[in-house]
């Protein structure tokens, strides 16, 4: 057990209490969903996200006030990615998952647990910690510039931590969703507005911008390698493909079948794991070569 060192043990202890009493609400919501157990408060209402991410939180909370229980995680996280065979079965478990998610969403498309469309099935809840994963090994990366490196050099890093983060987060919870709720109820009139889903109005500049500044920061921070390079910039564009897929999906993409929206549906799902599983795999190269470097 990691012992707490420079922390506050009466606030980890609580959180501790938390992640344990959230665990309990998951696997009786699971039950009932999956199994169709019956539990008395627990309704087909209920669903896993808010509870998954209320876990995630405190799990992150739990690293900043345990010193000790952070740096075992990060540790054995470092561990995984660094060596193989680990490595190879993280990665490969992930595309497995990948395909079943995508074979039962088109196996069972009306089953809410595998819609991929829904945001409320196991396909953001394995998105949702993927990305976490992704968040915590670039939270990993930032380390390798050194103990003594100043904020200005770790900073991008801290940067797009938090940016996958917040894409897991969103997802889990629909941050996104409420675009659209506020601007029917805002503008529902507005064809040209609504043309699209609208969220991408809100969201869209920013992913952008986002996608331009990370282009910037491969190239001038693994300048030579270009084979990383090579790899992050096609998991960004399989994940600007995913926003070019939400663009055409509600006024050309869906009217034209109930087949055609659910086949561009788990193809745009699917560029969204895949792109980042290899975000996972180019970062867990660069902590390689950071490796090999320093044992030169």
């Amino acid at each position: 057990m990691a012992e707490i060192q420079g922390g506050n043990p009466k606030v980890d202890l609580g959180l501790k209490i938390f992640i344990g009493i959230d665990l309990g609400v998951m696997l009786m919501i699971f039950l009932h969903s999956q199994f169709g157990l019956s539990i008395p408060w627990v309704t087909p209402r209920h669903k896993l996200n808010n509870p998954l991410a209320a876990l995630l939180v405190a799990l992150f909370l739990r690293g900043l006030v345990n010193p000790g229980y952070r740096e075992t995680w990060l540790a054995r996280i470092r561990t995984v990615v660094l060596n193989s065979p680990q490595r190879l079965y993280l990665l490969g478990g992930l595309l497995a998952a990948e395909g079943f998610l995508e074979f039962m969403w088109f196996r069972a498309p009306e089953d809410f647990r595998w819609n991929l469309n829904a945001e409320q099935g196991y396909g953001t809840h394995f998105s949702t910690l993927q990305l976490f994963l992704v968040g915590l090994v670039v939270l990993i990366c930032s380390r390798e510039e050194g103990p003594d490196a100043p904020l200005k050099q770790k900073a991008p890093w801290y940067l797009l931590c938090s940016m996958y983060f917040y894409i897991g987060f969103d997802d889990c919870v629909g941050i996104h969703e409420n675009f659209i709720i506020w601007s029917q109820k805002f503008a529902p009139n507005a064809k040209a507005f609504h043309f699209v889903h609208e969220w991408l109005w809100f969201y869209g500049p920013f992913a952008l911008a986002v996608a331009a500044y990370l282009v910037y920061f491969f190239l001038k921070r693994f300048m030579g390698n270009w084979k990383l390079i090579g790899t992050l910039l096609f998991a960004l564009s399989l994940w600007v493909g995913v926003l070019v897929l939400e663009g055409v999906a509600k006024n050309i993409v869906d009217p034209v079948s109930l087949d055609a929206s659910r086949f561009w549906i788990g193809v745009e799902e699917g560029f969204e794991m895949v792109g980042a599983t290899l975000f996972l795999f180019g970062f867990s190269q660069h902590l390689i070569a950071s490796k090999n470097k320093i044992n030169r």
